[in-house]
C-alpha cells in the first residue's frame, strides 16, 4: 500500500476508490450496497434534519440534488431558531464535502509529528486497538484506557464513558467538561432544587414562551453569556424577542456584546472577578432587605435552607487560596439535639415558640407553624447537656459577604459602583426573571463558586419556579432525545461492568467527586499519570472529538506524554493537530448529515437523518461497537457481555453490529417501531403549544402536594434518597437540595450548599469514598486568579476569550466560507492600552503568557517536581492575532478568541504549527491550584503581555487563500452507510 497524505490533493486521487471499500459495522462484509450511482439523475428532494455545528441542534431543511446536498434552510416546525439558521448550520454543505475529509481508517506508517499514512479497512482498525488494549490489560491492567471526547461534532457525547464502562476500568476527560458547563450543571440543582440555567446549552425553555401565554421575563441578567453569539439563530433570537416584549436586561462581560448593546445596563467586569460580584449583590440584597421580593415576601424563609442553624463545631478544611476566610461547617443535624423524632433532619429557631425545632416538611395546615429566623445567633443545647452557639446560614451568608460592598466590590471588579447598584435594584425589581451563568465562569478554578453563587442568588431573590425564571420546570409532554447513557448513569445494567476499586481509582475523583456527575476524570491528574506512571501508567488513548492541542490549556505541556502511550485512536471528520501529532490509528467519523439522532426541541421533536452517506464515514458508534466486538472476540468477558441484552438491561443498550439497527433504536427514542417510521412521522409537534405552554403550574411546581397524581415516589419527593420519610399532603418544595444523610427532608432549596459539603466528604456514589483533602465549602468565596497575583507586573493585560458566530470549539477553521469572514483571532484592545503600546488597529499583534516563556510549567502532582515539556521551546515565540483596537473592551484586558490553522497540514508543511501559530491555548493555564470539586483549571482571565509583530509566514489569511478547501463533492457517494 503506498503512503498518503491527509491533503487535498492526495484525497481527490484516491476519492474513486473510497466509496464502497470497506465496511463502517464490525464485519468487513455484508453491510454495504453495491451501487454505480447513488442517486437517480436529475431527481431534487429535501430532507428535514436536525443541526450539529453546535450543541443547539436546530431544525434544517436540506435540499438534495443528484444525491448531492446543495442548499440548507431552517425549519419553521423547530419552535427555538423558528426557521433560523445561523453561519455554522449553513457552514454544512463545505464540512460535508470538505476535500480534506477523512475519508477512510488510516494507520500512521512516518514519525510523529507527521502526515504519512496508510490506507486500512475499518475491520484491521478496530482490530489495532483492540489488541493494544487486550496487551495493555495483561501487562499493566484495565485502567491503562483513557477515552477522550469533546463537545464540537460529538452527537453523542457519553459514548466514549459508555465503552470505558463495559470495558470495566479506566479515564474519560474533556477539556468542556470541568471547564465548561459541568460546574453548572451539577452544582446548580443541589442549590436551586430545578436545574442550571444555562441558554447556551439549550436550557431555560421558560425563556421562549411566546407572548401570547403571558408570564414573560422581567428582567434577565446574562451572566458571562452571549445568546446573541453562541447560538444566533435560537437563544439570541430568543433573548431579542424578549426584550421586544419589554423584558429589561443586565449584561455581565467584559466585552462589548451584540446583547451588551441592547442590554438596559452593562457590567464591563474584570475577568476573574466574577464570585467579588456575586458576593456584591449577595451582601447589597441583604443589607437591604431586597430578598422581600415583591409577591413574594416570605419566600426566604419558608422556602430555602438559610434559617437553618450551622454546626460550629464542624471546622470545614480551608482552601489553600484563601487560608483566611471565615470556617462555616455543615448544617447541624437534628440527631445531636433529640432523640425523638421521626428521622434524621435540620434544625431552624423557631421566632414564636423561641426555641430550636427540627424543620418539617409544609402543608396547607402547618404551615402557619413554620416561622424561622433568618439571621442571627442562638443557643442550642446538645442531647448530651452541653450547649453550642449556632448561627443560621442566612447569617453565615452575611458574615460571609460583609466586605464587599459596593466600593470595594468596584474595586476588585473594575465597574462603577453606581452601575453596580443599579444592576442589583433593576435584578431585584422583580421575581419574574433570573440569571442564566454561561460558560465564561467555567473557565477559571471558580467555576464552582461562580455556579454555587449565582443559584443562591436566584434563591436569594426568588428567582425560582415562577413565570419568567431561568430556573423553571417548563410543559408537559417533553419531545424525546437519543443520547446513549452509559450504565450507572441512569440505571444500573444487570452484569456488573464496574467494581467499586475501579471507579474510586479513575484518576482525580477522590478530589474533585463533582466529576462524578458525567463520570469523568481530572485533566491535569491525568497528564500527571501519563508523564510519570503515578499512580499507575495510561497506556492506549482513544480520542473522539477534534483537536486537542487546540482545546486543552497549556497545550505544549501535553507533548512529552505523547510518547510514552502505546496507541492513540483518533475518530473525527477531518485531520487536525491532534491527528498529526499524537494519532496511530484514525477513524474518519461522519458529518452531522450523515448521522441519526432524535433531538427534542421544548414540545417538537426532530430527527436528525443521514441526508447522504459518503465515502467510509461512520457514525462514532460504529467505531466504539466495533472495538467491542473484536474485544470480545478476543476473550474479554465484559465486552461479550456487552452484546448480551440479558446483560445490560432495559435501559442501557448494547452494542449495534450494524447502522440500520442503530438507526433503528433511535427511533424507538421516539416511539418509532423502525427508523422508516421514524422518518415517516418526524419532524412533529408531540404536545401542542396549548397544552404545553398552557398547562405548565409554575408556583404549583412547589405548591403542588406530594399526593397529587404522579407525585407519590418517596425517592423522587427527597431528591433520590431511598430512605426518605414523606408526609402525604406537604407541599412538593425543592428535591434534591438536602444532604444524603437527611432523611426527613423539609424540601427546600439550598444556598447554603449542605449537600456540595456532604458529598465531598463522603462521594455520591453507591459506596463511601474517601474525603477529599480540601472540603467543598457551602458558600461562594472570592480568590484573585493565580497569574494576577504573580505575573501581573510583567504580563499586565488580563486576557479573555468567547464565542463567536462562526465556530464551535475547535471546529470549522478549514471552512473556506467561514475563514472568509474571520481569517485570524481578533485581539480586541482598548484605545487607552492600543496608545499605550503602540499598537493601531488591524496592525498584527504578539502575545505571551507565562506558559509560553517557561515561568509556569507543568508540575508533577505527586512530588512537587517540575516537568518541563518539549512544548516550552516550541511556543516559545508566542502566539499571534489582529489587532481590533475598540472602547467595546475595558481597559487591561484583551480578548481573543480561540484558534488553529489547518493550513499547515496541507503537503509540505509544518504541521506544528498549526497549533502554535495562533492558538490561545498555548496561553492558558493547568497548573498551580485547582478548585475542589472539579478540579477546574484556567482557560480565561490569564496574564499576558501583547507587542506589535508582523504576519506570521504561511497562514492563510485573504479571501483567495481558502480555494483549496472549497468543497469538493465526490461522484461516489453511495458506500458508506448504505
Amino acid at each position: 500500500m503506498s503512503k498518503l497524505t491527509l491533503s487535498r490533493r492526495t484525497f481527490l486521487k484516491s476519492a474513486a476508490i473510497a466509496a464502497g471499500a470497506a465496511a463502517i459495522g464490525v464485519r468487513a462484509d455484508g453491510n454495504l450496497v453495491e451501487s454505480n450511482k447513488a442517486w437517480a439523475v436529475d431527481n431534487t428532494y429535501e430532507v428535514r434534519t436536525s443541526c450539529r455545528a453546535c450543541i443547539h441542534n436546530c431544525g434544517i431543511i436540506a435540499t438534495v440534488t443528484n444525491g448531492r446536498v446543495v442548499s440548507l434552510r431552517g425549519d419553521d416546525i423547530d419552535p427555538m431558531s423558528k426557521g433560523r439558521v445561523c453561519p455554522k448550520g449553513v457552514s454544512g454543505i463545505q464540512a460535508l464535502y470538505h476535500p480534506n475529509r477523512n475519508k477512510y481508517p488510516m494507520k500512521r506508517v512516518g514519525g510523529k509529528p507527521g502526515n504519512e499514512w496508510e490506507r486500512i479497512s475499518w475491520d484491521e482498525a478496530c482490530e489495532i486497538v483492540a489488541q493494544a488494549m487486550m496487551d495493555m490489560a495483561e501487562k499493566t491492567g484495565k485502567h491503562g484506557l483513557l477515552c477522550s471526547t469533546g463537545g464540537g461534532g460529538n452527537p453523542q457525547f457519553f459514548s466514549p464513558t459508555r465503552f470505558r464502562n463495559f470495558w470495566g476500568a479506566g479515564n474519560v476527560f474533556e477539556p468542556g467538561c470541568a471547564q465548561c458547563y459541568l460546574p453548572r450543571n451539577y452544582t446548580m440543582p443541589l442549590i436551586n432544587g430545578i436545574g442550571d440555567t444555562s441558554i447556551a446549552d439549550s436550557g431555560c425553555s421558560e425563556l421562549y414562551k411566546p407572548a401570547k401565554y403571558g408570564g414573560l421575563a422581567e428582567v434577565y441578567v446574562m451572566w458571562g453569556v452571549a445568546p446573541a453569539w453562541n447560538a444566533p439563530a435560537s437563544a439570541g433570537r430568543c433573548v431579542a424577542e424578549l426584550r421586544a416584549n419589554g423584558c429589561k436586561t443586565i449584561v455581565i462581560d467584559p466585552r462589548f456584546t451584540p446583547d451588551a448593546a441592547k442590554a438596559d445596563i452593562w457590567l464591563p467586569i474584570r475577568s476573574g472577578t466574577d464570585v467579588a460580584m456575586m458576593l456584591g449583590w449577595l451582601h447589597y440584597i441583604i443589607e437591604h432587605e431586597l430578598y422581600h421580593m415583591p409577591e413574594y415576601e416570605d419566600f426566604v424563609e419558608k422556602w430555602t435552607n438559610l434559617p437553618f442553624l450551622v454546626d460550629p463545631r464542624d471546622q470545614v478544611k480551608l482552601p489553600a487560596v484563601t487560608p483566611d476566610l471565615d470556617s462555616n461547617g455543615q448544617l447541624l443535624r437534628a440527631s445531636e439535639v433529640f432523640d425523638d423524632i421521626p428521622g434524621e433532619g435540620y434544625l431552624y429557631y423557631d421566632t414564636v415558640k423561641n426555641k430550636v425545632v427540627q424543620a418539617f416538611p409544609m402543608t396547607p395546615e402547618n404551615e402557619s407553624e413554620y416561622n424561622p429566623a433568618l439571621f442571627g445567633s442562638y443557643e442550642v443545647t446538645l442531647k448530651d447537656g452541653t450547649t453550642i452557639q449556632c448561627k443560621t446560614a442566612g447569617e453565615a451568608y452575611r458574615e460571609r459577604c460583609e466586605e464587599y460592598t459596593l466600593e470595594r466590590t468596584a474595586e476588585i471588579t473594575g465597574c462603577p459602583a453606581d452601575r453596580i447598584e443599579a444592576a442589583i435594584k433593576l435584578y431585584c425589581s422583580s421575581a419574574h426573571g433570573g440569571i442564566t451563568l454561561g460558560v465564561a465562569t467555567d473557565q477559571y478554578p471558580a467555576s464552582s463558586q461562580a455556579a454555587l453563587g449565582a443559584a443562591a442568588l436566584d434563591c436569594w431573590t426568588a428567582h425560582l419556579y415562577h413565570t419568567g425564571c431561568p430556573a423553571n420546570s417548563v410543559g408537559t409532554g417533553r419531545a424525546a432525545e437519543s443520547t446513549i447513557f452509559p450504565d450507572g448513569f441512569i440505571g444500573e445494567a444487570a452484569y456488573q461492568f464496574q467494581t467499586n476499586e475501579a471507579i474510586q481509582e479513575r484518576l482525580g475523583y477522590v478530589e474533585h467527586k463533582g466529576l462524578g456527575g458525567w463520570m469523568h476524570s481530572h485533566i491535569p491528574t491525568v497528564l500527571n499519570a501519563i508523564l510519570t506512571g503515578e499512580p499507575y501508567q495510561p497506556k492506549v488513548w482513544i480520542e473522539r472529538s477534534g483537536n486537542k492541542f487546540h482545546n486543552l490549556a497549556n497545550s505544549s505541556s501535553w507533548l512529552d506524554a505523547i510518547p510514552k502511550l502505546d496507541l492513540i485512536a483518533h475518530c473525527y471528520m477531518y485531520p487536525t493537530s491532534f491527528t498529526t501529532e499524537a494519532a496511530d490509528v484514525v477513524f474518519p467519523a461522519a458529518e452531522w448529515l450523515e448521522t441519526c439522532f432524535v433531538q427534542g426541541r421544548l414540545n417538537v421533536t426532530l430527527l436528525r437523518q443521514p441526508v447522504v452517506n459518503l465515502f467510509e464515514c461512520a457514525d462514532e458508534t460504529m467505531m466504539w461497537g466495533g472495538i467491542a466486538k473484536k474485544l470480545a472476540d478476543l476473550g474479554d468477558v465484559n465486552m461479550q457481555n456487552a452484546f448480551n441484552p440479558a446483560s445490560t438491561g432495559p435501559i442501557v443498550p448494547t452494542y449495534w453490529e450494524h447502522i440500520t439497527d442503530y438507526w433503528d433504536w433511535v427511533a424507538t427514542q421516539a416511539q418509532c417501531a423502525n427508523f422508516e417510521e421514524a422518518k415517516a412521522k418526524l419532524p412533529a409537534v408531540v404536545t401542542p403549544d396549548d397544552e404545553y405552554w398552557g398547562q405548565t403550574k409554575y408556583d404549583q411546581n412547589y405548591l403542588g402536594l406530594n399526593n397529587e397524581a404522579g407525585s407519590s415516589d418517596a425517592a423522587a419527593m427527597a431528591g433520590a434518597k431511598g430512605n426518605a420519610i414523606t408526609v402525604d399532603g406537604a407541599y412538593k418544595g425543592f428535591s434534591g437540595c438536602a444532604a444524603n444523610d437527611i432523611v426527613y427532608d423539609p424540601h427546600k432549596c439550598g444556598p447554603y450548599g449542605d449537600t456540595l459539603l456532604y458529598i465531598g466528604r463522603h462521594g455520591k456514589e453507591k459506596f463511601e469514598m474517601p474525603p477529599a483533602s480540601t472540603d467543598y465549602n457551602p458558600m461562594p468565596y472570592f480568590f484573585e486568579p493565580e497569574d494576577y497575583t504573580q505575573y501581573r507586573d510583567e504580563y499586565p493585560l488580563v486576557l479573555s476569550e468567547g464565542r463567536i458566530p462562526f465556530y464551535h470549539h475547535g471546529t470549522l477553521r478549514n471552512n473556506p466560507y467561514l475563514r472568509e469572514l474571520y481569517p485570524a483571532p481578533e485581539i480586541w484592545i482598548s484605545p487607552e492600552d492600543a496608545a499605550k503600546y503602540g499598537i493601531e488597529e488591524g496592525e498584527w499583534v504578539n502575545v505571551h503568557s507565562p506558559r509560553t516563556d517557561g515561568l509556569d510549567v507543568f508540575s508533577n502532582l505527586a512530588t512537587g517536581e517540575q516537568l518541563t515539556a518539549e512544548g516550552q521551546a516550541v511556543v516559545a515565540d508566542g502566539i499571534n492575532g489582529v489587532a481590533k483596537v475598540t472602547s467595546g473592551i475595558i481597559p487591561g484586558e484583551v480578548y481573543m478568541e480561540r484558534f488553529w490553522n489547518p493550513e499547515f497540514l496541507e503537503d509540505g508543511k509544518d504541521t506544528r504549527k498549526s497549533w502554535t501559530v495562533e492558538n490561545m491555548n498555548v496561553l492558558t493555564k493547568n497548573t498551580g491550584w485547582y478548585n475542589p470539586e472539579f478540579g477546574t483549571y484556567t482557560l480565561r482571565g490569564i496574564n499576558v503581555r501583547v507587542q506589535k509583530t508582523t504576519k506570521p509566514e504561511g497562514i492563510w489569511y485573504d479571501a483567495t487563500d481558502f480555494e483549496p478547501w472549497m468543497p469538493t463533492p465526490s461522484e461516489n457517494t453511495g458506500g458508506g452507510c448504505q
